[in-house]
């Protein structure tokens, strides 16, 4: 007699808050994403724009966190945070 199949176990989600790429900063960014930087919930709309790339700024350093779009294997759109870039500090007057 043969063994029922087991059932499928559910991977859980491993969604933490997003960190700045530097890895001398690891500031706290207000996004959240899993273990590859993919954003959990797409706010990929908030990002700042300076042309070139698109990128959440750290409040800590004053980098730019890229994000870029992404396709997954269901054709998707997602957006992950790829790479840091230093940027420049800017002055609030």
């Amino acid at each position: 007699m043969e063994a029922p199949p087991k059932p499928a176990v559910k991977k859980t989600a491993d969604i933490q808050v997003l960190r700045c790429l530097n890895p001398d900063c690891r500031g706290l960014l207000a996004y959240e994403a899993d273990s590859e930087n993919v954003l959990y919930v797409d706010l990929a709309w908030t990002a700042r724009d300076d042309g070139s790339v698109r990128y959440f700024p750290c409040p800590r350093c004053h980098g730019k966190n890229v994000v870029e779009a992404l396709r997954t294997d269901k054709g998707q759109v997602k957006h992950r945070v790829t790479r840091w870039e230093p940027g420049g500090a800017t002055s609030a007057s």
